[in-house]
């Protein structure tokens, strides 16, 4: 009796400790029997997609064409000559001058007039006669200036020497010397301020050294032809 108890207990105690492990043990799902043929196909697509992502990861060995080697010439390089009348100014540049203030009036020739016969290498003094018709005054440093022709023995620049006012006349002279060979000559001249700006018009002398050639006029009369002279002509005689 005793006996069948202990082994009672021992089946009793075996059975709990089964049951505590089968409770330990974590809840795994129960997997399939897996067939054979079917483990050897999955094994296949897994080495099959194994060597494809394998190949792709390796590079491509792609045939590159060798180009066969040109032989490259420098380009010369074009030089373009421009000509200048093709280039258009940058710009315009005009300069605009204030008006000379100054004004001069010639009125006429005091002494020597045009054509007047001067001796040779003689001395002789040309006044001319203007009139200030400006605003300002004509200062003593205003100056007579040779504008064209010859000096004669006077100065290229003549100080004026006196005011004129506005209004007022004033004449001008300067002494000359006559060259000594004969022919026609002329001297003109110009007034100009303190800045040696000209104004008015040009004044001049005109002279001749020796005699005048003046043109002769020859008349030729023709003989008077005599009338011819009438010739009785005799009447000639009956003939018998």
């Amino acid at each position: 009796m005793k006996k069948n108890r202990k082994i009672l207990l021992i089946l009793i105690l075996i059975l709990t400790l089964t049951l505590v492990m089968a409770g330990c043990k974590p809840n795994t799902p129960v997997e399939p029997t897996l067939d054979a043929n079917a483990i050897f196909t999955q094994a296949a697509e897994t080495v099959g997609a194994k060597l494809t992502s394998t190949a792709l990861s390796m590079p491509t060995e792609t045939n590159t064409p060798t180009l066969a080697p040109t032989n490259t010439q420098s380009l010369p390089t074009a030089t373009a000559t421009i000509a200048a009348t093709s280039l258009n100014p940058l710009s315009s540049v005009t300069i605009t001058l204030a008006p000379n203030p100054n004004k001069m009036e010639f009125i006429g020739d005091v002494t020597i007039p045009d054509g007047q016969i001067i001796p040779s290498g003689a001395k002789f003094i040309k006044t001319w006669k203007v009139k200030n018709i400006g605003t300002t005054t004509w200062t003593s440093n205003f100056k007579i200036r040779l504008w064209a022709g010859g000096q004669y023995g006077a100065a290229a620049s003549i100080l004026l020497g006196k005011e004129v006012k506005p209004n007022e006349e004033a004449e001008i002279s300067i002494e000359f010397t006559a060259p000594i060979n004969n022919g026609e000559y002329y001297s003109m001249w110009i007034l100009s301020d303190q800045d040696e700006a000209n104004f008015g018009v040009p004044f001049y002398v005109k002279f001749v050294v020796g005699v005048q050639a003046s043109p002769t006029i020859t008349q030729t009369t023709a003989a008077p032809t005599a009338a011819p002279t009438a010739t009785e002509t005799p009447t000639p005689s009956p003939t018998p």
